[in-house]
């Protein structure tokens, strides 16, 4: 029956989960072999042994297990409330169903309260000795006594009453557990209340009927307390939830958290007492308990008998406090050393839970990384942190649980090095925020200075790792260093650099001449870093312009010059004409005689020298262009290398195209 009944019932409870009327976990099998070993077939019986949640399954269990019943029921009733114990339910295919506890149903006596005298209150000669009660292995407990001293010929019976409560002041007050002629028998009763008091009442006579007919004497009493039911312990980011039932009768509930990490012994010890002031009769919240840790939990109840304190045995169950992963987010990197001999010191708090590994990169790690715990695996493969950028340097606690790492070398070549910090716990990652340290750049190679007429282009070979260069302006006598700190004339990313061919000076360099400091600059976590500055010396540009006009008559032409500062110390010019083209330099056509007079008859020279030039020249000189088509172009009559320090501005083509120049007769 015991084997049918408990599948059945396993069937029972599946259609129950199934169908979402009862959840995992609460009706469990311990439960069902309870009521299969008990002799309770009522709902009313059986609804005290359910979890609180299964309560309502009374009804049909009782239905259940009465169609289980054997067809001979005087058989299975014959040998006492022990005899449905006889059988173990066997394992199932799922589970292995613990043995039931040993009946010992050779020493039981079938008989019933009314079968004993009613007890007369007599008084004791002895003081009644205490029960010994062990827990059994599958379930119920097995209670012993030392056996009564009887005379040859005599039989004894030992009636074992129970109430719960309170004891029983005589035995037929208590519930009748058994009657047997053995000093042991098993219990098997599930508990109803806090605590359940034990009576062995003694019966001597000189037959079974003989003796339950004569007075019984108390020769042993005890008590089983009842653990809290319905045993539930869950976790909530990072709190630890306790819930249970406790028996009527309960006076509280002690908790214990027993760290299972093998630092200390797994017992019922009272350091591992939490809570200790409140009653915790329906549960507990523990927000003290350690992330990332694992405790076993233990509710022992409190119940007060006799002026002592008495401890229920433990309902208990392990749990894992889950760990929020903490980034680091305070890493701070301080660099000392210079040239290839920096070094890194680096320092940050270490977080709650886990270990802090870093990471030193060349490039930065993807973006997003730190937004949610990964698994570590994630770094590698998709991050951008390999495991040979982890640094194995020591980590050397300090105070306020900081932590220090010394001595981190800059590798050779690198412009800028990423710090990344990332908490490690049980195959989980969190990124943490990331440092970028960067070396100042070295001073630019090939800075150059193009002239172009009316502007300046900086040419440059463009630093690695610079985000842009700036370009300051001093006065020759003036270094570098002393003029960083200015606003600078002119700053310029890799993108436009790339896309103009250069830096284009917005206003021309100062035309006597300056310093040009062109320094490389970078960012880390927002801060300006400027790199080595490279110097040029800018030698200045004299910018002359000058303008060609027709004279009445249309033969001769006038030429007018100005320049952009005031010189005295001007260089002679020539007139040059060339017939097909623009005359591209001094010696490209044929100079024409030019005089300072606009009379034909006055001297003239192929080269004209003026004393000095000035924003408003009214100095003209003339020449004559009788006969001649083409073009006219003035140039600095002076050495090739000279002539870099000279800019001469065209005027407009009509001025120096000759069928073009404004009245002229053609």
């Amino acid at each position: 029956m015991a084997q049918d009944a408990f599948a059945a019932l396993q069937e029972l409870r599946q259609h129950e989960i199934d169908a979402a009327h009862l959840q995992v976990g609460i009706l469990k099998d311990t439960h069902l072999h309870q009521i299969i070993r008990s002799n309770r077939r009522t709902a009313a019986e059986i609804e005290p042994m359910l979890p609180r949640k299964a309560k309502a399954l009374a009804a049909d269990i009782a239905e259940l297990l009465g169609s289980h019943e054997p067809e001979s029921v005087d058989t299975a009733t014959a040998a006492g409330p022990q005899q449905t114990q006889s059988t173990p339910a066997p394992a199932t295919a799922r589970l292995p169903v613990p043995p039931a506890p040993a009946p010992l149903s050779g020493e039981l006596v079938d008989m019933r309260s009314e079968d004993f005298c009613e007890y007369a209150h007599g008084d004791a000669d002895r003081l009644p000795s205490t029960l010994t009660i062990t827990p059994e292995p599958g379930g119920g407990h097995l209670i012993e006594w030392e056996p009564a001293q009887v005379r040859p010929g005599q039989r004894v019976l030992y009636r074992v009453v129970a109430n719960e409560e309170h004891r029983a002041y005589k035995p037929e007050a208590g519930h009748l557990t058994a009657v047997t002629r053995s000093p042991r028998v098993i219990d098997a009763t599930p508990p109803a209340s806090a605590v359940r008091f034990l009576q062995v009442w003694c019966h001597i006579g000189a037959d079974d009927r003989d003796a339950a007919q004569r007075q019984p004497v108390l020769i042993a009493e005890g008590q089983i307390l009842s653990p809290v039911v319905d045993f539930l312990v869950q976790e909530d980011e990072g709190t630890v939830i306790g819930q249970w039932s406790a028996w009527p009768g309960t006076s509280r509930v002690r908790v214990l958290r027993i760290p299972l990490d093998g630092t200390v012994r797994v017992e019922t010890d009272a350091r591992h007492r939490i809570l200790a002031t409140e009653a915790n009769i329906g549960g507990f919240v523990d927000g003290e308990a350690e992330r990332g840790r694992r405790y076993l939990y233990r509710a022992i109840g409190e119940v007060e008998v006799d002026g002592r304190t008495l401890l229920s045995s433990a309902a208990q169950a392990e749990v894992a406090v889950s760990v929020v992963l903490e980034p680091v987010a305070n890493l701070a990197v301080h660099t000392h050393g210079a040239g290839d001999d920096a070094r890194f010191d680096l320092e940050w708090t270490a977080p709650a839970a886990g270990t802090v590994v870093m990471y030193r990169t060349e490039v930065g790690p993807r973006p997003g990384l730190g937004q949610e715990p990964l698994p570590d695996s994630a770094l590698e493969v998709s991050g951008g942190l390999p495991r040979s950028a982890r640094l194995v340097h020591p980590v050397i606690p300090g105070e306020d649980s900081t932590c220090r790492m010394t001595n981190v070398s800059w590798p050779r070549g690198w412009v800028r090095a990423y710090f990344t910090p990332v908490t490690v716990l049980d195959g989980k990652v969190q990124v943490g925020s990331t440092v970028t340290a960067t070396r100042p750049l070295p001073a630019l190679r090939d800075v150059r200075i193009v002239e172009r007429c009316a502007e300046q282009v900086l040419t440059f070979p463009w630093p690695t790792g610079a985000a842009s260069v700036s370009v300051y302006l001093s006065q020759r006598e003036v270094t570098a260093e002393q003029v960083l700190g200015q606003r600078p004339e002119a700053e310029i990313s890799r993108s436009v650099y790339d896309r103009d061919g250069g830096l284009h000076l917005a206003k021309p360099l100062p035309p006597h001449g300056c310093s040009v400091h062109v320094v490389p600059v970078a960012y880390t976590a927002g801060e300006r870093i400027v790199g080595v500055p490279a110097t040029v010396d800018y030698p200045g540009l004299l910018r002359i312009w000058y303008d060609v006009t027709a004279q009445p008559g249309g033969t001769t032409v006038a030429v007018r010059l100005a320049a952009e500062v005031e010189t005295s110390t001007a260089p002679p010019f020539v007139l040059v004409h060339n017939p097909a083209r623009l005359p591209l330099s001094a010696r490209d056509g044929q100079p024409l005689e030019v005089r300072a007079s606009h009379d034909r008859q006055a001297p003239g020279a192929r080269s004209f020298h003026p004393q000095r030039l000035g924003g408003v020249n009214d100095q003209m000189w003339f020449a004559d262009v009788a006969n001649l088509t083409g073009y006219l172009r003035v140039f600095a009559d002076v050495r090739p290398e000279q002539g870099k320090l000279i800019a001469l501005m065209d005027p407009p083509m009509d001025r120096i195209r000759l069928d073009l120049l404004g009245g002229r007769v053609r």
